[in-house]
């Protein structure tokens, strides 16, 4: 037995000819481990790491946690708007770099109202398009408020004295311009007329109808605002 020992001892396995095939034993994924007494033997390869036949080595599915991760790993793929506590990963916008706003072309998250488990982007652009008002108009993103209708100049309040037409059978008088509705204010001989069906007069855009013809020498004036 000495002399074979020692002749084993001898021996020298030239390298690279013990290859997978020679010592892989059955027909499931295994490794040679210390076995009992220091002698080698098979062991399966089984749980959360699993090794095929062909060498390949896999982890198995949800296998991995957070637990065994390391905070620096998951600071590590914390991206732009990311932040890691504690190998959990999560969304900050403090973490977003800052940028200045392109309206025309830039977009933003949003959440769809037609579907609650969808999240989508928008163009700024076309918010400012979906928001704008009345007397707000939308430019490739940019608001800006209309002329406004009804804004009143001192050149708008007028004053028309209509008492040189006045003769005892014209009804009909037309004023210069169109007026703002329920602005015009009429007044024959200083008294306040009252406008609407069997009353004093009916206006109709530019024109004013008086249910009784003023008379020659009645005073008749017109105050209004103009519609531009």
């Amino acid at each position: 037995m000495a002399t074979l020992n020692t002749a084993i001892r001898g021996v020298q396995i030239q390298d690279g000819t013990v290859t997978l095939d020679k010592i892989f034993s059955g027909s499931a994924a295994q490794l040679i481990v210390v076995g009992a007494g220091g002698v080698p033997a098979y062991q399966d390869v089984t749980g959360d790491v699993t090794i095929s036949d062909a060498g390949v080595t896999a982890i198995g599915a949800t296998k991995v946690t957070d637990a065994m991760m390391n905070d620096d790993v998951a600071d590590n793929l914390a991206g732009d708007g990311l932040s890691a506590t504690t190998g959990v990963m999560a969304l900050d916008l403090n973490e977003l770099t800052g940028a200045s706003i392109d309206v025309a072309n830039d977009s933003i998250a949003i959440v769809d109202a037609n579907d609650s488990d969808a999240s989508r982007k928008e163009a700024w652009a076309d918010v400012a398009t979906a928001i704008a008002g009345t007397g707000i108009t939308a430019t490739a993103g940019v608001l800006s408020a209309d002329t406004v209708v009804d804004m009143v100049a001192d050149a708008d309040i007028q004053m028309e004295n209509e008492s040189a037409n006045c003769d005892g059978s014209t009804t009909a008088f037309t004023l210069s311009s169109l007026p703002l509705e329920l602005s015009v204010q009429v007044y024959l001989n200083g008294l306040l007329q009252e406008s609407g069906s069997g009353k004093d007069y009916l206006w109709d855009t530019t024109t004013i109808t008086f249910a009784t013809a003023p008379i020659s020498g009645d005073i008749l004036i017109v105050h209004y605002i103009i519609d531009d």
